[in-house]
């Protein structure tokens, strides 16, 4: 099974290993299309405003005999006098998440955005400066928002697979502003007057953030940091959803139609096999046939290896520390004699009494520790009974 196992491991992590590739060269691809494209708008725009100056020398020089420049004539990107792409009025631009994050920044970032429709804001930046209008739809894709009125109408070329027959290529659409481009304008009553009135706040940050399980969604308030005061959300009038005649009604959809029981499974046996491959080779779970048949093969290899390794060469340090320990073996433990031990008696005696005196000399010393190492080599000779393969034996 560990085989089996090293196997799915193996396929997993080459998997893994295309997967990151090609997510690597997706990521490439997405990063050279919305640099092109933020290019692309960059060099519309440095066109148009260096037109844009040489016209406007030509007519202070030329006065009544400045050339018309309202016709029906494109410029080199595709764009008529007076008109933008549509891509630059809807501002059609993949970000990234940090660039996502920076625009919504002021209001709580991307994830808890402190925004809802029929929110008054401002423009404080472009050519709709100070304008103040509704949030008439969020675009969290690029955070953006379009408002309502007539704020933000652009001249933009419609294409031609969009365009009409008898349609003109330059039509009025609203524009989107990124939401950096706008802030909140909130009634507030003045601390110092107590007197109501409008407000812009350059700053908002998520409260009371709560995750509804059932229901996956995220309920949070929104307060301005600093005086911490709690703004309150838009009304936002309830979603219609209307009965047509191909609606699955509730009674259908609550009704039972399955029962399952403990007689028989859920499935027949063959529709696993067909959910789930069965030669697979990212297959973990196996059947207890194949798991033991598995283990009886890889214990039948063994069993093989053992066998062929029982009769192969040995080393001469092998055979020799072999033959040692069976001759010790034959012998059994040392034991002392009386003789032995009588003699170990007087000199211990003898040191004993020269060491209460004062009087021990270097020979009795000598001969003590002579005595003491003999009897050490006999209890470890004792203990040499174990001695491994490939080691010199104990004396």
């Amino acid at each position: 099974m560990d085989k089996i196992l090293r196997r799915v491991r193996m396929a997993e992590r080459q998997v893994a290993r295309r997967a990151k590739r090609r997510q690597e060269l997706a990521y490439a691809i997405e990063k050279r299309n919305r640099l092109r494209t933020v290019r692309n708008m960059r060099d519309q725009a440095g066109y148009e405003l260096n037109t844009a100056i040489k016209a406007r020398h030509e007519d202070l020089e030329l006065g009544p005999l400045a050339p018309r420049r309202d016709v029906s004539k494109p410029d080199p990107f595709g764009n008529y006098w007076g008109s933008i792409s549509t891509d630059r009025a809807l501002l059609q631009t993949t970000l990234t998440d940090e660039q996502r994050d920076a625009r919504a920044a002021w209001a709580g970032g991307s994830q808890y955005l402190c925004l809802a429709p029929n929110d008054r804001v401002v423009i404080t930046e472009g050519p709709y400066k100070g304008k103040i209008s509704t949030i008439a739809q969020i675009n969290k894709d690029n955070m953006t928002v379009e408002l309502d009125g007539n704020v933000a109408i652009t001249n933009a070329k419609i294409p031609s697979f969009l365009s009409q027959k008898g349609q003109a290529p330059v039509q009025q659409i609203k524009g989107r502003i990124p939401i950096s481009a706008i802030r909140l304008v909130h009634p507030l009553p003045d601390p110092m007057t107590g007197v109501t009135r409008d407000v812009i706040i350059r700053e908002l940050k998520p409260v009371g953030i709560i995750h509804d399980r059932p229901t996956r969604k995220v309920f949070y308030g929104r307060m301005v940091p600093g005086p911490n005061v709690r703004i309150p959300w838009p009304k936002q009038t309830p979603k219609q959803w209307p009965d047509h005649a191909f609606d699955t009604l509730r009674l259908e959809v609550e009704e039972r139609t399955f029962v399952p029981t403990l007689l028989r499974p859920p499935m027949p046996e063959t529709v696993l096999d067909e959910l789930r491959n069965k030669y697979s080779k990212f297959r973990t779970r196996h059947m207890p046939e194949y798991v033991a048949e598995i283990e009886a093969r890889e214990a039948e290899k063994k069993a093989r290896q053992k066998g062929a390794r029982a009769g192969e060469m040995l080393l001469p340090v092998q055979e020799y520390n072999r033959k040692m320990r069976e001759l010790r073996r034959e012998r059994g433990q040392p034991v002392l004699s009386e003789e032995m031990l009588e003699k170990i008696g007087e000199v211990i005696a003898r040191n004993r009494m020269a060491r209460s005196h004062g009087a021990a000399t270097p020979a009795a010393e000598a001969e003590v520790d002579k005595v003491q190492k003999a009897v050490e080599e006999l209890s470890i000779a004792g203990d040499a009974l174990g001695t491994t393969d490939g080691k010199q034996p104990r004396a």
